[in-house]
């Protein structure tokens, strides 16, 4: 079967022509950013079957999305497993016997294998190319490798390494067969790297395992995810950087039996010290309550003004507690019981004094944004660590290079480094924090500090 892709226009949907001066070269495109993003941005702004528009900035996008962070997983690997001189395809970790992060990336690569499989054989390669693209940037590379990364860094190779190394390989191998057919030189090279066979396209796309495709795993890591996007979001809303520290973060009660084990990862992701699982949120929260008139009006029709008169009658915490238990409730109109669905109702919730809420598709976080004078030292201290890491970068010192650290800075860092100094030094490998004038000036959340590095 062949499929004849229909017109390309230009970023505005107008025809391509030399007349207007709005057609592109294809070769100059291939020698600025490769056949491959050439080709996957092709597949991935429209379906074949429709006319396509073509934005420079969209293929740009695509390269630093997707091809930048796909080299990035992949180069962080080969310079791991190099560097402890592993054959990652020689390491027999029973899947039962790996950390359930691990079971979570393969099972989500599983899924991914048969979704992209279905799309392929009803010839939808725009949602193929972007459910890889999806999974490569967001569940592989912003969530498995970032959290797995300090088990690449251990001494000894033990079954926790085995487990990371054996995971990882198996699905870079395995997106680089999936993205054969899209990226077919990117592919070929990653693949003939990482298998030292002949060429990825003599091997078999990949069949998807559905017995490690387990639904539970996915939930409860999905679930942290959500949570911590939410939290992540509250902060930049209320201004306030991941790296300075806060004390909670209240999540309703019911998810306490789901992912009450992996409060440690929610607190490493949004730098707080207490994840408080809470029945009753009215004494932190108030809601309120309209009627979704985009959803409501043509179910409800004339009834409509009834729906927010009853709305206004009822208790909002419990309302919402009852929509949230069942998906739906029935509500009293002009004396008549009528049945209301989730969809029907505007939820809006505000965050009573020192806390900040936010909300999507019936999950919240509600954190405590109240940030004390211990907790402003230890942000005071993070930040050192980040500036100080920036600077070793600069300097192009290697990744295990000891330093020393130079600071000039008022008495509020000088508190705070004396109070996290095992911390600060751990973290960038300093032999020695001394005190005296420098050369570099940097902001440290509002304290002017004098920082100097070197290497030892």
């Amino acid at each position: 079967d062949v499929y004849i892709h229909g017109l390309v226009r230009d970023a505005h949907g107008k025809k391509m022509s030399k007349h207007v001066g709005n057609t592109v070269d294809p070769f100059q495109l291939f020698d600025k950013y490769g056949a491959d993003a050439t080709r996957w941005y092709l597949l991935y702004t429209s379906p074949a079957w429709s006319p396509t528009k073509f934005d420079e900035d969209g293929l740009i996008e695509v390269m630093s999305k997707f091809f930048g962070t796909l080299k990035n997983v992949y180069n962080f690997f080969v310079l791991y497993s190099n560097q402890d001189e592993i054959e990652p395809d020689k390491l027999d970790v029973p899947y039962g016997s790996r950390p359930e992060l691990d079971r979570w990336i393969l099972s989500k690569y599983n899924r991914l294998i048969a979704e992209v499989t279905e799309e392929m054989d009803r010839y939808d390669h725009m949602k193929a190319v972007r459910k890889i693209q999806n999974f490569v940037t967001e569940d592989l590379s912003n969530w498995y490798i970032r959290r797995a990364r300090r088990r690449f860094w251990g001494e000894e190779l033990n079954d926790d390494k085995k487990s990371v190394y054996a995971t990882t390989y198996e699905v870079l191998v395995g997106v680089s067969k999936m993205i054969a057919p899209f990226a077919p030189f990117l592919s070929d090279e990653m693949y003939q790297n990482l298998t030292g066979e002949e060429s990825v396209h003599l091997a078999f796309f990949p069949e998807a395992d559905m017995s490690l495709v387990d639904e539970k795993t996915e939930e409860r890591m999905d679930l942290v995810r959500t949570l911590v996007a939410l939290g992540r979001g509250t902060r930049e809303k209320e201004r306030i950087k991941v790296r300075q520290p806060l004390n909670s973060v209240l999540v309703d009660g019911k998810y306490e039996a789901v992912i009450g084990d992996l409060t440690p990862l929610i607190k490493e992701e949004l730098n707080i010290k207490n994840v408080n699982f809470e029945n009753d949120l009215d004494g932190y929260m108030n809601f309120t309550l309209k009627p979704n008139f985009k959803v409501a009006g043509p179910v409800l029709g004339k009834n409509i003004k009834a729906f927010g008169a009853a709305l206004a009658k009822e208790e909002p915490g419990a309302f919402v507690a009852r929509l949230d238990a069942d998906g739906k409730t029935v509500l009293d109109m002009n004396g008549e019981p009528v049945e209301i669905t989730r969809e029907m109702v505007d939820v809006r919730i505000d965050a009573k004094e020192g806390f900040a809420v936010a909300m999507e598709n019936n999950v919240f976080t509600i954190l405590d944004t109240t940030v004390t004078p211990e907790l402003a030292g230890e942000g005071l201290a993070r930040e050192l660590v980040s500036k100080v890491q920036q600077m070793r970068k600069q300097n192009n010192y290697e990744m295990m290079d000891n330093i020393r650290i130079y600071i000039d800075a008022d008495d509020d860092v000088k508190a705070a480094v004396e109070a996290h100094r095992e911390y600060i030094m751990n973290e960038t490998l300093a032999v020695s924090i001394e005190y005296r004038a420098c050369e570099s000036t940097s902001d440290l959340n509002g304290h002017k500090t004098g920082i100097d590095v070197e290497r030892v």
